[in-house]
């Protein structure tokens, strides 16, 4: 599962003596640990494990937008990017508007078809994506 690779990575990372990857895989693996210790946690999927490291990743992005050049954003831009072969792999546009088009025809209004497609495909589409080929669709 993802959590099992990244601390396999940070082992790695620790016997050779990488302690900048080491520190960088220590933030998400804290994520990990803090989800577990929540009232009501019942284990981990490998989607659920995805998504933590999804909202974890949305944290660093937003940190990041809000500090602009400094160095420590730099960190956080090399975290991102070594968590993102963890991130959920989402469909492409054309395998998106395959999957929801059809969908479309059952929809009233825009947040109805958001709401059918994120009922059923959370995680593998960009709503972004949704929500413009809902637009080309006509629904508003």
């Amino acid at each position: 599962m993802v959590r099992e690779t990244i601390q396999k990575q940070s082992v790695e990372a620790l016997k050779a003596r990488d302690k900048r990857t080491r520190s960088l895989l220590g933030g998400v693996l804290a994520a990990f640990i803090e989800e577990e210790k929540k009232e009501g946690f019942s284990g981990f999927t490998e989607e659920s494990e995805r998504a933590l490291v999804a909202r974890y990743v949305k944290q660093l992005q937003g940190a990041v937008d809000q500090m602009g050049d400094r160095p420590v954003a730099q960190d956080y831009r090399d975290e991102i990017a070594l968590l993102s072969p963890y991130m959920p792999q989402l469909l492409s546009e054309p395998e998106t508007r395959a999957l929801v088009a059809p969908l479309a025809e059952q929809a009233s209004g825009l947040g109805q078809f958001m709401g059918l497609v994120m009922k059923d495909h959370k995680g593998k589409v960009d709503p972004k994506i949704v929500r413009t080929i809902g637009q080309e669709l006509g629904l508003n």
